[in-house]
């Protein structure tokens, strides 16, 4: 790999994530760190091993404490993720919330073809890990029966659990954005039973597609969608929850109900179009104030 040396001096603002920000700190420059999502919350930290929590506290919490100190400013992806750093941290600076973007020409509702299946298909996306629920998916379908399959994204893992190998549940491996664009399109529900999530990509995109989404009722997922009109949001762990409400978006879709509003709610809250006119009305607030 080739490292190429900036040239610093050609900017106003440096912008960059809270890991290692502070490493790019520069006389007379603007600092803005991004935080995506905070490491240190107790409930991220549940779900990481001895060699994780290591890496974390003595080489990550260093330098992101460091960088939080040397901003200028700094911005969160979410209320939650915002609200997690402050306390964690004890912040007394403030934080301003710019939610992530997604490109909504690509994500967008395509003709993949009926679903000849009578079964519900149901879309899982993330990697296999227990912090984005995984666990909980096989007692969800048993719930669910048969007249219910989950396709599910092995994300970075190559070997299925035993535990995701039941008769209505099916892998897709690994993904790339074009496949993934189909099977949101595919898909009649998403379901996303995730712990913690500093943003919740999967949930905005199958959104523009104009698929309702099952998702947990916590973290940062709670700001994105609105509960029972482009989809609908579950206890935290309650398996039956998830099972009932999976079947009320079961019904509206058999009742003639559609949620493909959901993308010009996605594209009027989350596209990269509007993500670029904050930061762009962000960026020449923060020049302003550099020459006064």
């Amino acid at each position: 790999m080739k490292y190429k040396k900036i040239d610093f001096s050609k900017y106003d603002i440096i912008h960059t994530n809270a890991e290692f920000g502070w490493w790019f700190r520069q006389k007379n420059k603007l600092l803005i760190i991004t935080i995506h999502h905070n490491p240190f919350d107790k409930e991220f930290q549940k779900y990481t091993s001895i060699a994780q929590k290591i890496f974390y506290y003595l080489w990550i919490k260093p330098n992101f404490k460091k960088s939080l100190l040397m901003a200028d400013k700094i911005v969160a992806v979410s209320r939650c993720t915002k609200s997690s750093v402050v306390n964690y941290f004890k912040l007394k600076k403030n934080i301003k919330v710019i939610y992530n973007g997604i490109d909504t020409d690509f994500f967008r509702p395509i003709n993949c073809g009926d679903n000849k299946n009578k079964k519900t298909r149901i879309l899982f996306v993330g990697n296999l890990i227990k912090r984005k629920g995984v666990d909980l998916l096989p007692k969800i379908m048993k719930g669910l029966g048969d007249d219910y399959e989950l396709y599910f994204t092995s994300g970075k893992r190559t070997k299925i659990p035993k535990k995701l190998k039941a008769r209505n549940m099916i892998s897709l491996g690994k993904l790339n954005d074009k496949q993934l664009l189909e099977e949101y399109n595919k898909c009649e529900i998403l379901l996303f039973p995730s712990r913690l999530e500093g943003f919740g990509y999967c949930v905005v995109e199958v959104m523009a597609c104009g698929k309702p989404v099952v998702i947990t009722d916590y973290s940062a997922l709670r700001e994105i969608i609105k509960d029972e009109k482009n989809g609908y949001l579950c206890e935290i762990n309650n398996v039956d929850d998830f099972v009932d409400k999976i079947k009320m978006a079961r019904k509206k879709l058999d009742d003639g109900g559609s949620f493909s509003s959901s993308r010009d709610y996605v594209k009027n809250r989350f596209s990269l179009k509007v993500l670029a006119e904050k930061y762009k009305k962000f960026y020449k607030l923060m020049a302003l104030r550099k020459y006064e």
